[in-house]
């Protein structure tokens, strides 16, 4: 489907509003939402568990070697299902079709190939990162690709049909064998083997469990034209999934070969606290707006565009607050959650936070190039913009982890920006509804830092100033938006009413 500027609205409603025929959608959506933020959340949440316990047995430069490995592992991971799994979604079939065995086939060849090239490569990644001495453990960490990319179509089908419930059992049985194999092994003084096989142990469940509830089987014979078809849709998809990595995944690899595994240890864990406290949200998010915005394309230009101002509101109102939320709550939560010996990721942690706060501007508009049919348009951004970032990592990382952590935060201004301009003539959007969306998140801001901020330069850190600052933070948040941004509340309470109280569509 080509999308065109006639996308462009053609009244001027309000912005915000749900689109008419649309309620039976939202409420698909909001449900899915909360599912999968029950799924990706809870698994979060019990990973983050196991890291605090993690940190007061392990070394900084144990996690700092399997960040390394884990880093290079997302390069290759993105590659698995070829963007095939982004097809699945796009087209939205009904069950296991031949399209779907032949995405599947293609899957399970990759998936092996790549784990041969990382385990044939592992001697010359290990001794990059300063570690020739841990070759076997670089060596079976890639054995998660195998695992990992046999459930890759799997759960492409229980994404394409909003069966979020399922993936929740997935992907919480997944961490909770991984947390509890890895604390066992970590006791048992096996250093960063434990975090390595805890994960593996967390996959071999999950491929399982996947294989139950999606039972799809390989085809016996690639149909040419099929795989063809599904390679045209996935290559743009796969190339935008390489570079948004590069992007992500690059000032891990810098620092650690630059700086040595110790150091890029503590960068980890200034990064875990953004990770669970606003990432997490934003992949739930980006999990569903696929699928949600492909559909809802299919109803027309104004809930396309609608859809996709009312997901900026939203996501902007909770990446702002956090972002800066977090960012105060560093100096105190860094030494209270991990212990005093990681207070060198505290300055780290505060410029990451607010990187990641404003990122939520590029994940409410980034499900829409792929949903119209245009993942290119995003590929061409985002591949321009890459090579920025790299070198200001490199150039920064001679001066520590805290000037790569400020390298994130400036282009993260500089590329939601773009992103979200180019996202506006996607949907036919305009800056001034754009900017109209993200207001109550300013609100939101402003409450903030005006209760929060205070409160944590006036007490000493500890677990009761952590509690206190968190408390006026929410306090200030709800205060800013029952005075400056009320319908935003109202919206809110409206989708969670469609949840609790749902309503057949008229």
């Amino acid at each position: 489907m080509r999308v065109t500027r006639s996308f462009r609205r053609a009244s001027s409603g309000d912005s915000c509003a749900t689109p008419p025929q649309a309620g039976s959608l939202t409420t698909r959506a909001v449900r899915s939402f909360l599912w999968s933020a029950l799924s990706f959340g809870s698994s979060k949440l019990i990973v983050f568990g196991i890291t605090l316990v993690l940190t007061r047995l392990l070394a900084p430069a144990d996690f700092g070697l399997v960040a390394a490995g884990l880093t290079l592992i997302a390069f290759l991971e993105i590659a698995l299902d070829l963007g095939v799994g982004a097809a699945v979604v796009y087209e939205q079939e009904h069950g296991i079709s031949d399209r779907v065995r032949t995405a599947y086939t293609l899957n399970l060849v990759l998936a092996a190939a790549l784990a041969l090239l990382g385990i044939i490569a592992a001697p010359a990644i290990a001794a990059f990162f300063r570690a020739p001495d841990d070759v076997d453990l670089f060596r079976v960490l890639f054995l998660y690709l195998i695992l990992r990319g046999g459930s890759q179509v799997q759960t492409a089908v229980l994404q394409r049909d909003l069966r979020y419930r399922e993936r929740t059992v997935i992907d919480v049985s997944r961490a909770v064998v991984r947390g509890t194999l890895s604390v066992a092994l970590a006791l048992a003084d096996t250093g960063a083997w434990a975090i390595v096989l805890g994960m593996l142990g967390g996959e071999v469940v999950g491929l399982a469990m996947a294989a139950f509830y999606v039972r799809v089987r390989p085809a016996v014979r690639l149909q040419r034209s099929v795989a063809a078809s599904l390679l045209r849709f996935g290559a743009a998809v796969l190339a935008l999934k390489v570079v948004n990595t590069l992007l992500s995944g690059s000032d891990f690899i810098i620092v650690g070969g630059r700086l040595g595994p110790e150091e890029l240890g503590f960068y980890t864990i200034a990064y875990r606290l953004p990770e669970l406290g606003i990432e997490t949200v934003y992949w739930i998010f980006s999990s569903v707006a696929f699928a949600v915005y492909s559909k809802a394309r299919q109803q027309g230009p104004e809930a396309f565009r609608g859809s996709m101002l009312r997901a900026l509101r939203l996501t902007t109102l909770f990446g702002f607050s956090a972002g800066v939320g977090l960012a105060i709550l560093a100096p105190t939560a860094v030494p209270v959650l991990f212990s005093d010996s990681w207070t060198p990721a505290v300055n780290a942690c505060v410029l990451l936070s607010l990187a990641t706060g404003l990122a939520s501007i590029g994940y409410a508009s980034g499900d829409i190039f792929p949903a119209v049919g245009r993942p290119g348009a995003l590929l061409g951004l985002t591949a321009l913009m890459a090579p920025l970032a790299v070198a200001g990592f490199w150039f920064a990382a001679p001066y520590g982890i805290t000037a790569v952590a400020a390298v994130h935060l400036a282009f993260q201004v500089l590329f939601c920006t773009a992103r979200l301009h180019v996202a506006n003539r996607l949907v036919g959007s305009t800056w001034r509804e754009s900017a109209v969306a993200v207001g109550p998140a300013l609100a939101s801001v402003l409450g903030i830092v005006a209760l929060a901020l205070p409160v944590s330069l006036l007490l000493s850190p500890g677990p009761l100033s952590l509690v206190a600052i968190l408390a006026s933070g929410v306090v200030g948040s709800l205060l800013a938006l029952l005075l400056l941004a009320r319908p935003t509340l109202v919206d809110i309470r409206g989708l969670l009413d469609l949840v609790l109280r749902p309503k057949s569509p008229t």
